[in-house]
């Protein structure tokens, strides 16, 4: 490089914040490439090393300049390599991607590059009165995949509320698959108790999941809402709401605690894991909090204390709270 062009190249980079904004295009850019790679099946293609040729085929692909395009761009940030024309994965992330987790960290990058990104794309029209976006139609499956991250969190905090001994019921609302209900059996063998969810789909998946491992003598699954329960339907012993606060509008909460409540036996706890309005230094639950205040059908995280408040009008006495992640704002409640 002559001297000039040099000189000119070092100037322009002198511009403050330049440098920074740079080192996060690249990662901007390794997230759109993982993404892509991902919604193509480019990754899975590549488990095996493989030829431009085979990568047409494989992939149906039917414009070939998309696909040069991609694999220019993950060989550039190091994600693929080309060795005697085979194309293969090379980066630690898209190794893992294809590893034994690789469907979570998938979901982490489709949430990101989706309705996390709309959040921030369409915010200056949100702001000034522009309609939310229906993102939560379209994303249900992406987050119960990316809530996986949070499993062994609650599974430890559920250790330290599951009731032991016999004849004790759970309700598990919003069920999802399932696994909810199986990891609080494996924590006390004898429980049994009920698993309802809303969505047609996730209800349908929890039934043949609790069939499939053998435990439809130990834990029914309806699909509706928590608040049409029949009322003859025996008292629990604990109830678990697991990242679903937020679904429920702030004035409808203590009308939903009261009736939870009243669903209790004596004694029994009610348990609320999810992320709250966290401290001004926790990224993860103010990019959450975001997301959720600019889409239709959720609301921004709840208040700590708040909902504390609303958990004693409600009649419960007694508020425990977890820290369930340092220096996250991401907890487990207990109200009995």
């Amino acid at each position: 490089m002559q001297f000039k062009y040099f000189y000119s190249f070092f100037k322009t980079f002198k511009i403050p914040g330049l440098f920074s904004v740079f080192s996060d295009f690249k990662g901007m850019v390794r997230y759109h490439f993982l993404y892509a790679a991902v919604e193509s099946g480019l990754l899975d293609a590549l488990k095996i090393p493989c030829s431009r040729d085979d990568l047409i085929n494989k992939l149906g692909v039917k414009n070939l300049d998309i696909l040069d395009a991609l694999l220019k761009v993950g060989i550039s940030i190091k994600e693929l390599n080309c060795k005697n024309d085979l194309y293969g994965i090379k980066g630690k992330r898209s190794q893992a991607m294809v590893g034994a987790h690789g469907d979570t960290l998938s979901a982490v990058i489709q949430a990101n590059v989706t309705y996390y990104n709309n959040s921030y794309r369409y915010a200056a029209a949100r702001m000034k009165g522009a309609d939310l976006g229906d993102d939560l139609k379209r994303a249900g499956d992406i987050i119960a995949r990316f809530s996986k991250l949070s499993d062994p969190l609650i599974k430890t905090f559920l250790q330290n509320i599951v009731p032991q001994g016999p004849g004790l019921r759970v309700l598990d609302i919003g069920c999802g698959s399932g696994l909810l209900l199986k990891s609080m059996m494996h924590i006390n063998p004898d429980l049994s108790g009920l698993g309802i969810d809303i969505d047609d789909a996730a209800a349908g998946q929890a039934m043949q999941n609790i069939e499939k491992w053998g435990l439809t003598e130990r834990f029914e699954i309806i699909k509706g809402d928590i608040r049409d329960l029949p009322d003859d339907i025996p008292r629990f012993d604990l109830i678990t709401l697991v990242n679903l606060i937020y679904y429920f509008p702030v004035d409808q909460r203590p009308e939903l605690f009261r009736t939870l409540r009243s669903r209790l036996a004596p004694g029994g706890t009610l348990a609320i894991v999810m992320t709250m309005q966290g401290k001004m230094a926790d990224f993860a639950a103010a990019n959450l909090n975001m997301a959720n205040a600019s889409m239709q059908g959720v609301t921004p995280l709840p208040d700590s204390a708040t909902l504390q408040e609303q958990l004693k009008e409600s009649g419960f006495s007694t508020v425990r709270i977890s820290d369930l992640m340092p220096g996250s704002s991401f907890v487990g409640m207990q109200a009995i």
